[in-house]
């Protein structure tokens, strides 16, 4: 059992269908302490997530709404957050509105953290089943390969659900469009280590069709480029060694939805490269619809090998 105190933090953007599980998650599955403090912020929402957060805060203080009356991008609500969490706590843990972890997650993150020394501990984002389309296969060969180069060559942060210190929290720019790399050069300038922890699941919902996928993945490109652009820095999943080393550990099932996510990719790279030099730079994000929906949530266990 950790002795770190910690906060959860939670940025929220319409997420009616999906905000409720959460919260009920962290109160019946992760086992808070008392003395821990939910801290969600909801940026513009014009649905019922408000009213929902509000019935859990009402019956349990631990959960502290913040509200922005206008969206004003990720980089600020998260800056929110680290504000909020400095003050009280040793960790941050932050999780997706729309992410759901296994029992007893959040509190293994923390005491990773604490044992291991590293300035951030992440969990291992597995997609929700949803319909089983193309878009559906090649998300769970994208985050196969997220998985496995973790493990095997350089961990890359993933923002699903990750327990951070809250000493080595830097303010974010607002100009930044992707949060998590930006957070992962941070901790790793102030010579701290970033860990994977593999036993440790998030279930996350994913885009469920290849309209929307495509939209993801090109923001993500947008983000990936600007940082290298203004910092030199590289995510490990876009190294091409990192790539091919942890290709060759695919399922031969999983071939050919990996070739189609290679086409994606390289539509998704070349639609950001024109975004970038246009100065077509989302820094407020268009939501994925299609990660909106509601999902029967199964019992998944963790990726192995």
């Amino acid at each position: 059992m950790s002795t770190f105190k910690f906060a959860v933090g939670i940025c929220a953007f319409n997420e009616e269908k999906n905000i409720r599980s959460l919260l009920q998650n962290l109160i019946s599955d992760q086992k808070l302490p008392e003395d821990c403090r939910v801290i969600i912020v909801l940026s513009g929402c014009t649905d019922r997530t408000l009213e929902i957060v509000r019935e859990f805060s009402a019956k349990d203080t631990r959960f502290v709404p913040v509200i922005e009356k206008t969206r004003k991008g990720k980089a600020n609500a998260l800056n929110t957050i680290f504000k909020e969490a400095k003050e009280f706590a040793d960790v941050l843990v932050l999780v997706n509105a729309d992410a759901l972890p296994h029992p007893r997650t959040i509190p293994n993150l923390v005491s990773e953290l604490e044992s291991s020394k590293a300035g951030v501990v992440f969990a291992q984002p597995v997609p929700l089943d949803g319909p089983d389309g193309i878009s559906y296969r090649i998300v769970r060969v994208i985050w196969r390969l997220h998985h496995l180069i973790s493990v095997i060559r350089t961990p890359k942060l993933s923002g699903e659900l990750c327990a951070i210190r809250t000493s080595c929290l830097l303010e974010i720019p607002e100009s930044v469009v992707t949060d998590e790399p930006y957070i992962e050069l941070a901790i790793r300038r102030q010579a701290y280590a970033v860990h994977y922890l593999p036993t440790a699941v998030v279930q996350i919902r994913c885009p469920t069709n290849i309209v929307d996928l495509l939209k993801q993945r090109r923001r993500i490109w947008i983000g990936h480029m600007q940082l290298k652009r203004t910092t030199g820095f590289t995510v490990s999943t876009s190294n091409i060694r990192n790539i091919l080393t942890s290709v060759c550990r695919l399922k031969p099932n999983e071939a050919f939805y990996m070739l189609l996510g290679i086409l994606l990719e390289v539509t998704a790279y070349s639609q950001a490269k024109m975004d970038s030099r246009n100065g077509n730079i989302p820094y407020v994000w268009e939501p994925i619809q299609s990660t909106k929906i509601s999902i029967q949530v199964p019992n998944i266990s963790p990726v192995r090998g």
